[in-house]
């Protein structure tokens, strides 16, 4: 199904992206996806580490796992669940999926974001 879409969508000159379950291992087990392996043109796992009661150090692992496993084929957002992150950990989270090797990060959701996180966020985009 994923390359019926992404064939549709590239025809059309457009970019295809997915929020993936937060590991290729996870995926697979879970949900069956094997995200490495789809015509996407940059994923984005949902590495919520408070769902796999993680520690946000685990942010780094599994954002190496999925890099790893995309052999540099496309980009790699971590997905960063802000409702259970403080902005202290919100800035370690950052510092974990980089150093895993992501190429950014996405943020989920907007509305959970405090002036305290904006701020975290503003920060790092000025460095």
């Amino acid at each position: 199904m994923v390359r019926q879409i992404a064939e549709r969508v590239h025809a059309r000159g457009k970019p295809l992206t997915a929020a993936v379950f937060p590991t290729p291992e996870i995926a697979r087990t879970l949900v069956r996806q094997d995200w490495p392996r789809w015509p996407l043109d940059a994923v984005m796992p949902m590495i919520y580490h408070n769902f796999y009661d993680k520690p946000v150090a685990w942010i780094e692992t599994a954002t190496r796992e999925g890099v790893e496993a995309l052999g540099g084929r496309i980009p790699l957002y971590s997905g960063l669940f802000v409702p259970a992150l403080t902005p202290e950990e919100l800035e370690q989270a950052i510092d974990y999926a980089l150093a895993g090797g992501a190429s950014g990060i996405s943020l989920f959701n907007v509305e959970s974001l405090t002036d305290a996180h904006w701020q975290v966020l503003k920060t790092r985009l000025a460095s």
